[in-house]
């Protein structure tokens, strides 16, 4: 087994919280290969109805695999929770898959320190700090994305359910707690796990050596950092959620749940909770035991593909043809929401009965028709809502498969 030290990987949720915190202040931090995000299989240890749940899982397959965070139900007196969990840092498609489901909730809560009604926008602008200076050499090491790159905090049922910087910190001064403190024990936390696990290895199965910079060399890199990482990522959330009774823990969810009781006042029949996966055990336990919810349904969504992945530095053609074709079908899918707009089309349009159609002398469409691989670009609606997607059936020109290509068209309003 492969490791990195966790005392250092325990971190990095801080890192990106704390970013958020700066960003609430005024301190704006730093701005795949297909997968269906909706993983299905049988796991025994967490049911869909039973109590206490797991909310972040690794799947080992083959030399990969794929971790997995929970979308967990619960219901009450005609009410649904669903609790979604949050990975701050993931696969695209994950947090595209999210978005659709938002929009199937009458109120969803979000986590995030800040002042009230407070909502991030994507490409605000950055800084040179050190912390977003590790945010953007993570994001490029694993070739994924950052959550609040991704997740489209406008829409008008997204409400704001954490703290602002001032309970904080009188939270933080009740319990004694301080950032530096905080650091420290998850630094702590992480070391003493670390000898745990020493001590708990097989002698006869001693750790393979991993050298990083040979790893990237010949372009086991990035997928060795997915693998290893993933599987400690459950550990780390927990190192990085401050523990029982702690303000970045439970003060945080008290605050999320009284959020959730003025909401369920108002009316609200179908509520989304969408915060850290390290925070939902404490949730639950809320939920269920104090207020009554029983839960109902269990799924898991693929937030990190650990599947291997060509390297670019080690196929620049094909990284460069999948570049070409993600642009084009950026162009297309925009302009198929535009004829879904304006045109209110009976059917879909094939992309060539798109550049059919002339629109004050000009063709609507005049893109390539064609993928670099010699196949026909789809045009079709996306599973959930009314917005379309324009597809490529990738290298291998099959439908269906990991390399197939898929952008959506932009929300309306972009993030």
């Amino acid at each position: 087994m492969r490791t990195f030290p966790i005392a250092i990987l325990s971190l990095l949720p801080m890192l990106s919280w704390t970013a958020c915190v700066q960003e609430a202040q005024g301190q704006q931090p730093a701005a795949a290969q297909k997968q269906d995000p909706v993983a299905n299989e049988p796991d025994s240890s967490d049911g869909q109805t039973t109590v206490p749940s797991d909310f972040v899982r690794y799947v080992k397959v083959g030399d990969g695999g794929h971790l997995d965070t929970a979308i967990t139900t619960y219901e009450k007196d005609g009410v649904k929770v669903i609790f979604y969990g949050a990975v701050h840092i993931a696969d695209s498609v994950c947090y595209q898959e999210l978005n659709d489901r938002f929009t199937t909730c009458d109120a969803l809560l979000y986590e995030l320190v800040g002042p009230e009604n407070y909502r991030p926008t994507k490409n605000q602008g950055g800084n040179a700090s050190l912390i977003s200076m590790l945010q953007q050499g993570l994001k490029r090491s694993m070739e994924m994305s950052f959550q609040l790159d991704e997740i489209d905090y406008q829409p008008d049922n997204f409400v704001h359910a954490d703290m602002t910087p001032e309970e904080f910190q009188s939270s933080m001064a009740a319990n004694g707690e301080s950032l530096l403190s905080i650091m420290w024990d998850m630094m702590l936390g992480g070391m003493e796990m670390q000898r745990d696990q020493a001590e708990n290895a097989d002698e006869s199965k001693p750790p393979e050596k991993f050298d990083l910079v040979e790893a990237f060399r010949t372009g086991e890199g990035r997928h060795l950092m997915r693998v290893t990482f993933a599987q400690q990522l459950e550990q780390i959330e927990m190192l990085s959620a401050g523990g029982d009774g702690s303000t970045l823990l439970e003060g945080r969810n008290e605050k999320c749940l009284k959020v959730l009781h003025r909401e369920i006042k108002n009316g609200k029949k179908r509520l989304g909770i969408y915060y850290g996966a390290a925070h939902l055990p404490h949730m639950e336990l809320r939920l269920v035991n104090d207020l009554g919810f029983k839960k109902v349904a269990h799924e898991w969504l693929v937030a990190w593909d650990c599947k291997k992945r060509p390297d670019p530095k080690l196929d620049r053609a094909l990284i460069k043809k999948r570049r070409a074709c993600k642009k084009q079908l950026a162009m297309l899918a925009k302009v198929g929401r535009d004829h879904r707009r304006n045109d209110g089309p009976d059917t879909i349009p094939t992309p060539r009965e798109l550049a059919e159609i002339v629109r004050n002398g000009s063709k609507l469409y005049s893109g390539e028709l064609v993928d670099p691989w010699g196949s026909d670009y789809i045009l079709r609606k996306r599973k959930r809502g009314v917005r379309w997607e324009a597809a490529s059936l990738g290298p291998d020109k099959k439908a269906g498969t990991d390399d197939d290509i898929i952008v959506a068209e932009p929300r309306r309003g972009g993030l």
